[in-house]
């Protein structure tokens, strides 16, 4: 396996940056309802939550999906400039979010199980086993009801042909990220009582073919398979790796 290695701070506010502003992407989230599906899974699975932490929250789309669902929403992120244009979304969106500065690595702002729903997506590839064991511990001790965490999956196809070929000809930019298997053990390891693991979101995963005659694999796989993008759990195990470890009962 290769060293595992991260984006610095400014790096990862440069790459999640774009020619959009946070106005244009809460249009989007707002009118077009252009999210990923493991949004609209986070909606599922936090049916019976009020509050939730997004570790790692980027630019805060999910988390402003969530706010739109009638979540309370808490983003966390190392990096300022992420944060700065979360809260100019939430406040185009017209909903309220708090926003937090923090490092997921050291232990987290929170109370013990004083959130329902402790969530991370994109963002457990870029740490090392012992990274992430501390990470899900400090998870479960923040948790109420459950965790949720998406990563990119060995198993998808697309994802991994598209990322060696990126890598390849120098277009990757997204880190030294790992793709899992599973996160069942770590989950298990950090407390949770019972642990659900499938695969979301097969279409999208195409978007890593970016190779000459990509477009058109990707088009007819989504024509043959009849890819949609719903929010169900993916056939083949392609798509990502969605894990949602529920917290053992507390007082």
């Amino acid at each position: 396996m290769e060293k595992m290695w991260n984006l610095t701070v400014d790096q990862w506010a440069s790459v999640l940056g774009s020619d959009e502003n946070p106005a244009e992407v809460a249009h989007g989230l707002e009118q077009a309802g252009r999210f990923v599906p493991w949004s609209q899974v986070l909606v599922q699975e936090t049916a019976d939550c009020v509050t939730t932490v997004d570790l790692g929250s980027g630019r805060g789309e999910h988390s402003a999906v969530l706010a739109r669902a009638g979540r309370e929403t808490t983003l966390v992120d190392w990096s300022e400039d992420n944060l700065s244009f979360s809260r100019g979304m939430f406040d185009a969106l017209g909903l309220q979010g708090r926003f937090c500065h923090a490092d997921i690595t050291k232990p987290l702002p929170f109370d013990d199980h004083s959130i329902d729903a402790v969530f991370s997506c994109g963002v457990f590839e870029y740490f090392t086993k012992e990274q992430i064991d501390r990470i899900l511990a400090e998870a479960f001790r923040v948790a109420r009801k459950r965790v949720i965490v998406m990563v990119p999956n060995a198993r998808s196809l697309a994802y991994r042909i598209g990322k060696w070929h990126m890598e390849k000809t120098g277009a990757w930019v997204w880190g030294g990220e790992e793709p899992s298997h599973s996160l069942r053990a770590p989950f298990r390891k950090a407390g949770a009582s019972s642990v659900r693991e499938y695969s979301v979101g097969t279409k999208h995963s195409l978007i890593f073919l970016t190779m000459r005659g990509g477009g058109r694999v990707a088009r007819l796989l989504t024509r043959v398979l009849r890819l949609t993008d719903h929010p169900e759990p993916s056939r083949l195990r392609q798509g990502y790796l969605l894990t949602i470890g529920e917290q053992s009962k507390t007082e």
